[in-house]
């Protein structure tokens, strides 16, 4: 019988314990159904829905570089599963695979990491960024980053890819640099660009000058700009076309 097993087994034989007490007894109650409660988290570990996913391992040893989105290592975020929002976690995105890892504490003080189920996760944020699941059209659900609000909202879908290397005995492969594509949300509708040039052309040709001087003033580089960068052009954009109007 393994470890788990033993300790569900001795949960429930103390929870059945529980209603066998003298009604003498019975004030104490409330205080041994909290040692039950640390009991069954003892036995099963911590919140089932945000610990509940695969095991992570490293599934490309041999390959140079790591797949997440930032630094290769955790960054304190909250998720919501299922509507229920988990704050101050610390979380991992892997743009190659499309996967949330989530790293926690277990009983014994180690550190553990879950990749979540993709089904369960609404949105997560990591550090400056939020990310929403979402579909387009015949795509299939996807995470987006999402930076915005109100009548412009852009949507950066991100991935890395993992391609062959030679040169080196010690890897056979290795990932990308992070790669973005690009949604906007316009009254109610979704476009996609990559470039400046293609945003500018999304608005009518008399809107289109202003929007290019904005875009040469603010120095902004689709392919590259910050989370922060973008945030003010959108700013921007917005009282261009819209007067401030949200």
């Amino acid at each position: 019988m393994s470890g788990d097993i033993q300790k569900a087994v001795a949960a429930v034989i103390l929870f059945l314990c529980l209603f066998q007490l003298p009604l003498g007894a019975q004030e104490r109650t409330a205080e041994t159904s909290q040692e039950y409660v640390a009991l069954v988290e003892w036995a099963y570990g911590q919140d089932q829905e945000l610990v509940n996913g695969l095991q992570y391992y490293n599934r490309h040893p041999r390959s140079l570089g790591h797949p997440y989105l930032l630094e290769g290592w955790v960054h304190q975020g909250s998720v919501s599963l299922r509507g229920k929002l988990y704050p101050g976690i610390w979380l991992k995105y892997d743009i190659y695979n499309q996967h949330v890892e989530v790293e926690y504490r277990t009983m014994n003080g180690a550190d553990n990491q879950v990749i979540l189920v993709s089904d369960r996760v609404d949105n997560f944020s990591i550090g400056s960024y939020f990310f929403e699941k979402l579909k387009f059209e015949e795509d299939q659900e996807r995470f987006y980053q999402v930076i915005g609000e109100g009548r412009m909202v852009w949507y950066i879908r991100w991935k890395k890819n993992l391609v062959p290397m030679s040169g080196d005995s010690r890897f056979m492969e290795e990932y990308t640099s992070p790669k973005r594509s690009y949604l906007v949300k316009l009254e109610g509708s979704f476009h996609p660009f990559n470039t400046q040039k293609g945003f500018v052309q999304l608005f009518p040709k008399d809107q289109q000058k202003d929007l290019k001087k904005l875009i040469k003033s603010n120095k902004i580089q689709i392919r590259t700009a910050s989370t922060e960068q973008i945030e003010l052009f959108i700013m921007a954009a917005s009282n261009l076309i819209y007067g401030g109007a949200q």
